[in-house]
């Protein structure tokens, strides 16, 4: 009888020893990120090896950028490994939800719409969206001078709702937006687009490569609807404490160490 009752509290204890890490991301001691490798210079992938890269699973291919240079010191400050699965963007969330990755590390912008699927944590870089586009536009000032000029950005972020709602407010005209900012880009470059809204660190990226030639970027300022930033997002069914380490992880990377790290893989 005695026994039995230490095999059942065994059994017992085993069981809340399991429920306290069936949604503790960070129990297997690693740190499985979603991404893209597709969105420079947040994430793009390499070739070959290097200290500033990682692995990108079930391939021969590395995954480098802002966010894998973020992913390494988040995990480091944890103790723990990262991991580097290639999704594509509109397959982050329901990765998350899956519980296949744990955390999108991706320059998603925590947004309403997406809390209603997952959870976030802070941010881990606020930027300006800027307008790609010719430099006989240069000295534009309000997006109402770009009326009936086409703009598009990638499919599925908060820039092309803003293509939209500018298209409502003040004529411009929303193209199909593409699904990646490569293509973007290269539909600017083609001159079948005459704009792409994205985040500052992407308009440096690509105005530095060799498409960007004959082309500026344009601030919008004082417009506080082309102000983001960039958080992690998690799932809303991980431990408390899951959130609270990754933000305790993220407040010791101070502002200047985050610019530092962007402009290692950007256009300044």
């Amino acid at each position: 009888m005695k026994r039995l009752l230490l095999t059942s509290a065994l059994f017992a204890l085993s069981l809340t020893a399991c429920g306290s890490n069936a949604n503790d991301p960070l129990a297997d001691g690693v740190l499985t990120i979603g991404l893209e490798c597709a969105y420079p210079p947040f994430n793009f992938t390499e070739y070959t090896a290097s200290e500033n890269n990682l692995p990108i699973k079930d391939t021969n291919e590395y995954c480098a950028g802002y966010d894998i240079l973020i992913a390494k010191r988040v995990a480091a400050d944890l103790g723990v490994q990262v991991e580097v699965v290639r999704c594509d963007w509109d397959g982050l969330i329901p990765q998350i939800q899956a519980g296949t990755i744990d955390g999108i590390i991706a320059g998603m912008t925590d947004t309403a719409e997406r809390r209603n699927s997952i959870d976030f944590t802070n941010e881990y870089y606020s930027s300006q969206l800027v307008i790609v586009t010719s430099n006989s536009y240069q000295s534009y000032t309000q997006v109402s001078e770009f009326a009936g000029k086409k703009f598009i950005a990638q499919l599925g972020t908060v820039q092309a709702d803003l293509v939209d709602s500018l298209a409502e407010s003040d004529g411009i005209v929303a193209g199909t937006s593409p699904a990646t900012y490569p293509e973007a880009f290269t539909a600017l470059a083609a001159g079948t687009v005459d704009a792409v809204i994205c985040e500052t660190p992407v308009a440096n990226d690509f105005l530095a490569s060799s498409q960007g030639g004959g082309f500026c970027k344009v601030v919008m300022e004082g417009n506080d609807d082309f102000a983001v930033s960039v958080s992690i997002g998690i799932s809303k069914n991980a431990v408390a404490s899951y959130k609270e380490r990754l933000n305790s992880a993220l407040a010791k990377i101070s502002q200047s160490d985050r610019e530092a790290l962007m402009n290692s893989v950007a256009g300044a």
